[in-house]
């Protein structure tokens, strides 16, 4: 039997080059490096954005209900009455021709004396610089009182046309006149008149201010206890011109006889309705409530007179600036948003008067994903 040897022979697997291990580290490297260059922008990337705010004023309507008893959140107590009321008011139509006239005025008398003094129709009463009027009326000047009386212009003419004054009264001794005399509160008007042809829109326009005069007038006559407020609502009326349309005159009067309605409240008890309903009436997303500001408008809304009761309609303006705690400000409005985005958002809302917004670091485009980096800032300005 042969034998065959063979020669055994082992191939060896070649060794990686030392460039491949290098280009692996390399690539470990790079990687590293990015990974750490995203973590650092991600930490490191800032917002914040300050905001200029302004206070602004604004009205809000609101409804308070008047009620005799028991009032509820949104009531308040109160009185509800009515009656007629007589007035008279003189106007003077849409004129082009003066002519003289007869001032006519009224005056106090005072008598600081301990007996009454009588005095007649046409008593003279002279000013300090001569200007004479006379009584209208025969009066009697009670001791140690006073009495309101009517005057008219001894002359006619604007030179009788005088502001408020102190008159003697000539007719008495030199003694008496010291003690006994009349001082006017208000002008004296007439001397000087403008005719004109009575127009419709003459007796129009004097109708509309006599219904606001006529209110002022009814509030005026009330007695109403210091802490109380009242609200006057005119209901009916039957008022007339004392001239006709087309008469040529220097004045008409518009009188007549006037249903009104008084609703008398609690001034602070409206004010703390109010402010209880003023935050239904604020946006608070975005707004913030301060202050009210001046007086609220109130007028008379319906009313039950049987029932006492009213609805108060009142306009109230409030003073109110952008609320930094506001949903509209919360942080999640702004992430990942560019400048200009974040801008134009925050310019669209109400009391904003300016608003710079910064990145960092400065090549940043964009504002951070996460709440915790971005800052917002509120700063008010009157």
């Amino acid at each position: 039997m042969c034998m065959i040897s063979r020669r055994m022979s082992t191939q060896l697997i070649p060794e990686p080059p030392v460039r491949f291990y290098k280009f692996i580290a390399l690539s470990f490297l790079v990687i590293t490096v990015a990974l750490l260059a995203i973590v650092i922008f991600v930490t490191s990337k800032k917002a914040e954005i300050i905001i200029v705010a302004k206070e602004d004023s604004k009205d809000v309507n609101l409804t308070a209900k008047v009620v005799s008893q028991n009032p509820g959140q949104y009531s308040i107590l109160g009185a509800v009455t009515s009656s007629l009321f007589k007035w008279s008011e003189k106007y003077h139509p849409t004129g082009n021709k003066k002519v003289e006239g007869i001032a006519t005025g009224e005056v106090i008398l005072y008598n600081n004396t301990s007996a009454a003094q009588p005095l007649v129709r046409t008593t003279r009463l002279v000013t300090a610089d001569g200007i004479m009027f006379r009584l209208s009326n025969s009066v009697v000047v009670p001791a140690n009182g006073q009495i309101t009386t009517s005057v008219y212009a001894d002359r006619p003419g604007i030179v009788s046309d005088i502001g408020p004054s102190k008159f003697k009264i000539p007719g008495l001794n030199i003694t008496k006149q010291q003690v006994i005399y009349a001082e006017s509160a208000k002008p004296m008007t007439g001397g000087e008149q403008t005719i004109g042809v009575l127009s419709d829109e003459d007796i129009k326009n004097a109708e509309d201010d006599y219904n606001q005069k006529v209110k002022e007038a009814y509030r005026e006559s009330l007695s109403v206890p210091e802490e109380s407020e009242i609200a006057i609502s005119l209901n009916e009326q039957n008022i007339a011109s004392d001239q006709q349309v087309g008469e040529e005159v220097a004045e008409f009067t518009i009188s007549g006889t006037n249903r009104m309605v008084a609703v008398t409240y609690n001034a602070e008890d409206l004010a703390n309705l109010e402010s209880r309903q003023i935050f239904d009436k604020v946006d608070t997303s975005v707004e913030r409530f301060l202050s009210l500001d001046k007086k609220p408008q109130v007028s008379v809304g319906s009313y039950n007179l049987r029932e006492g009761t009213a609805e108060l309609l009142v306009r109230q303006n409030v003073v109110v600036t952008l609320d930094a705690n506001g949903e509209k400000l919360a942080v999640s409005n702004f992430l990942g948003k560019g400048k200009e985005e974040i801008e134009r958002y925050v310019l669209g809302l109400d009391h904003v008067s300016r608003v710079d917004v910064n990145f960092s670091p400065g090549w940043a485009s964009s504002a951070p994903t996460t709440p915790d980096k971005i800052r917002v800032v509120v700063k008010n300005v009157d």
